[in-house]
């Protein structure tokens, strides 16, 4: 009887005495032998010379991704019954059918969510906390990764930070708080930037070096000190002083004799744009000198004057008697020296125009390249000193118009006729003019005016290319091709530094812009469009992170630009401290996600 059980429900499989199935259209296959012919064709089973059987790629366009070759075979199943065989493949077929739209629609819904989805750089070094007066770590979520168990401990410069033991001997730890120099391998570790200056003792002695951000030797320890300077290494190493340049390259060397004390100094002569060389004044002992703080190239005259910088490479020397001389060092060479001024500057190195006045107080603009008066006698009311571009004043006595030289490079580029006034010279690429009629407009670092709307207030453009301006209608913003980012239809505009514009314009939940109308602000996102249907009593933007601090009737909070997350305040007017990757309010630490992450428990709170 068991035997006959077992061969009965093998039998079903077969559906020759089974009429409940018959009910089921899809699986009478008896019925329809069309449809078993076509699943056959579906699934494009073949006969081949060796007797194989295999499928055709199936391919599904998702994306423009392929999927992977799949070759199922009907034999794997070892099904002797040919109805069963019909069955085993219509649900093979229905499997697949299902299987791909399912595939299609996870494609389809993964795609959309990747696309509305922005993943922050947020900066992942840990953070810095303090127990009982000892110094620990915490991840961006709050996991502790090294116990308060540190005398000194600073904040993570490029996945390492340097530390202090009890016994106050210097180690370094790498994000995951182990140690990549234990304490004893270096005596001192002085953190510079993103290099560590740092002493250890070798075969010589005591020896002091540099290592890069990976702790790598950048300068090897050799020398006997090493000190750190305005982005120059001065060192010592036996009888010789010198200095090493940023890129860890000894460029500079001075033998000193027995009696010289091993001192060197440098003062550099600070540029206001990075692109140009910087030149500084090597004071060793007594005597002073001009060199390239890059490749070490003296470019004046050693001098027991004292040698005083200035602005963009430009250098006076005072005589016992008080005279000055003033130089202008450009391309490793003394470009302009002079003592008949009493003042000389160069504001913007890019125009390539000298500022300077004479002893008996007139002022001559010099170009850099012709080392000549651009035009005698103008005066400073007739010239405007800009951001890269230098402007004055000319009268065509032929045409009888009234001409605006435009200068770069020590050369004019561009002559505009002009019937306004220059109401602010150029900065981050525009200037601002003021028409006859009171209203205002900007020019383009072309010369030429950006729109012609005329603006009843006008403000400078950030380093962003954006600038709020006014009509009759209210506030808005334009860019720097003079499209409107914000409609003028607001009572009032606040909006994020440049610093944090740059920072977070890839950030899908960046807010660039607080717009009041109505005696409530809108907050805005970089294309223009309100960042979410909220509006707020009172803004404030950090000058310098990607925070938000608002106020509304409910509550005051700081919202993060990472995901507008919220971390409440007591009021408006709390304070908080932000960093890289932190945000204390009092003695609570969030991160950009705007979770609490840690109290500090011995903090006073207020």
């Amino acid at each position: 009887m068991k035997d006959n059980k077992k061969q009965d429900d093998v039998e079903m499989l077969d559906f020759d005495d089974d009429t409940s199935f018959e009910e089921t259209e899809v699986l009478d296959f008896n019925a329809d032998v069309k449809i078993a012919n076509q699943i056959d064709e579906m699934l494009d089973f073949i006969d081949v010379n060796d007797g194989k059987k295999e499928i055709d790629k199936i391919e599904l366009d998702a994306s423009k991704e392929k999927l992977d070759e799949y070759k199922p075979s009907i034999k794997d199943f070892n099904i002797k019954s040919a109805k069963t065989r019909k069955i085993v493949k219509k649900s093979m077929l229905y499997v697949i059918i299902l299987m791909l739209i399912g595939f299609e629609f996870f494609v389809n819904k993964t795609g959309d969510a990747l696309n509305s989805l922005k993943v922050y750089a947020s900066n992942t070094e840990p953070i810095r906390i303090v127990q009982n007066e000892k110094y620990g770590y915490i991840s961006y979520t709050g996991d502790k990764i090294v116990n308060p168990k540190y005398v000194y401990a600073e904040n993570f410069v490029k996945g390492y930070a340097i530390v202090k033991n009890t016994s106050n001997l210097p180690l370094i730890i790498d994000k995951g708080g182990k140690q990549a120099a234990s304490s004893g391998t270096y005596f001192s570790l002085y953190r510079v930037n993103t290099d560590i200056i740092a002493s250890k003792v070798t075969k010589s002695g005591l020896k002091y070096g540099v290592l890069d951000a990976n702790l790598k030797e950048k300068v090897s320890f050799v020398y006997d000190l090493i000190s750190y300077k305005d982005g120059v290494y001065t060192y010592v190493k036996g009888n010789t002083v010198g200095f090493i340049n940023e890129k860890g390259k000894a460029v500079f060397k001075y033998k000193l004799t027995d009696k010289d004390d091993k001192t060197i100094e440098i003062t550099q002569s600070p540029v206001t744009n990075s692109n140009y060389q910087r030149y500084g004044v090597v004071k060793i002992n007594s005597s002073s000198q001009i060199v390239n703080l890059k490749d070490g190239k003296v470019v004046s005259s050693p001098t027991l004057n004292e040698i005083t910088p200035e602005e963009n490479n430009v250098f006076y020397e005072t005589t016992s008697n008080g005279t000055k001389t003033y130089m202008y060092v450009q391309d490793n060479k003394v470009l302009l020296e002079s003592e008949n001024y009493t003042s000389l500057s160069i504001p913007s190195i890019e125009t390539g125009v000298l500022k300077a006045i004479t002893n008996n107080y007139k002022y001559e603009y010099i170009s850099t390249k012709s080392l000549e008066q651009l035009k005698k006698n103008l005066s400073e009311q007739e010239t405007y000193y800009g951001d890269g571009i230098f402007m004055y004043e000319d009268h065509n006595y032929k045409s009888n118009k009234d001409n605006l030289v435009l200068v770069k490079n020590g050369e004019a580029f561009k002559t505009i006729a002009f019937d306004f006034d220059v109401y602010k010279p150029y900065k981050n690429g525009f200037a601002i003019i003021k028409y006859k009629d009171g209203t205002y407009g900007y020019l383009n670092s072309d010369g030429e005016i950006i729109n012609d709307v005329h603006y009843v207030e006008a403000q400078e453009f950030d380093s962003y290319g954006d600038a709020i301006a006014k009509t009759n209608d209210g506030y808005g913003v334009i860019n720097k091709n003079g499209r409107i980012m914000i409609d003028f239809t607001n009572d009032e505009i606040k909006q994020a530094s440049a610093e944090v514009k740059k920072a977070s314009k890839n950030n899908i939940n960046n807010v660039f812009w607080a717009a009041k109308k109505d005696n409530k602000y809108t907050l805005y996102n970089n294309n223009g469009k309100p960042v979410n249907k909220k509006r707020y009593n009172d803004v404030s933007f950090d000058p310098k992170y990607l925070i938000v601090k608002v106020s509304t009737d409910l509550d005051d909070e700081l919202l993060t630009t990472e995901n507008l997350a919220k971390i409440n305040l007591t009021s408006f007017n709390s304070d908080y401290e932000a960093y890289e990757n932190y945000i204390m309010v009092k003695n609570e630490y969030y991160n950009y996600n705007g979770k609490l992450i840690y109290v500090d428990n011995t903090k006073e709170t207020r």
